[in-house]
């Protein structure tokens, strides 16, 4: 009996923290899968509403306010889908690659500067009245900037968790030995 609760003493620390660790490292990929079907399920709708043609800009956001979808996420979205029609990919879309262009271009000059921050895009928008020529070159250089920031951003999220991850399972398995090295 006494050396059943020692091996339970010994691995009940080592499961709870493999459990929690596991839990918790699937926290973040849970959240960013779950954005990504919500991406492709905008992006779906949208691609029936364009074929059906009966899809204007304003329904458009109105969509996207439905799957909770930012400017930036929309741009993609138009832009995917012109890219689907353009290459042939998508059989279906190749007779509405102007309706496409066109909601891209309405969504551009609504939102000039989608690819950045909004607090930014404004500022460059206002800018833009007076001197359009640098401003596009600036915003250019931004949304580059901002996009590389991003990638490096995801990136080390990612790796912080990996890191966390290592950490408690090392912590998790220090703990018998100790046990056995001060109580034994």
């Amino acid at each position: 009996m006494s050396s059943l609760l020692t091996v339970f003493v010994e691995i009940a620390p080592i499961a709870l923290g493999a459990i929690v660790a596991l839990f918790g490292s699937a926290i973040p990929f849970a959240v960013d899968s779950a954005k990504e079907r919500w991406r492709k399920r905008f992006r779906e709708q949208i691609k029936l509403a364009v074929r059906s043609d009966g899809l204007t800009y304003f329904d458009l956001q109105h969509i996207a306010e439905r799957w909770n979808q930012d400017r930036k996420s929309v741009l993609q979205s138009l832009r995917v889908l012109l890219s689907d029609a353009l290459s042939g990919e998508q059989a279906e879309l190749a007779g509405v690659t102007d309706r496409i262009r066109s909601l891209l271009k309405e969504h551009q000059a609504r939102e000039p500067f989608a690819e950045l921050p909004e607090n930014i895009s404004i500022q460059l928008a206002s800018l833009s009245i007076s001197q359009p020529e640098p401003v596009a070159q600036l915003a250019a250089s931004l949304g580059e900037l901002y996009s590389s920031n991003q990638r490096e951003s995801k990136k080390q999220k990612r790796l912080g968790v990996l890191g966390f991850i290592v950490g408690v399972i090392g912590v998790l398995l220090s703990i018998p030995g100790v046990y056995i090295t001060f109580f034994r």
